[in-house]
């Protein structure tokens, strides 16, 4: 399968509207899939690896960054859709 782009997605996205451009919601759903590739990564390392207490605080923290950031863009995401909706 072949990653997105942002170039590849606003092009897509351009079905919807010639007259607008949907950079946004491009970068948006690019951001959330490169970061969940990054919390898949998280989560496998944390399962894989035998830490210490002070180093599994620190990859949980790292994998609720990557939900915050994740959630950031989910939310810039939806409200750009509900401007697509009646």
């Amino acid at each position: 399968m072949n990653e997105p782009t942002v170039s590849g997605l606003i092009n897509k996205f351009s079905l919807l509207s010639p007259n607008k451009e949907y950079a946004e919601l491009a970068v948006d759903l690019n951001d959330i899939y490169e970061s969940s590739e990054k919390l898949e990564l998280l989560i496998k390392n944390l399962c894989n690896s035998s830490l210490d207490k002070e180093t599994l605080i620190g990859q949980l923290i790292e994998i609720e960054l990557e939900l915050d950031h994740i959630n950031w863009h989910y939310k810039s995401l939806k409200k750009e859709l509900k401007s697509l909706t009646p």
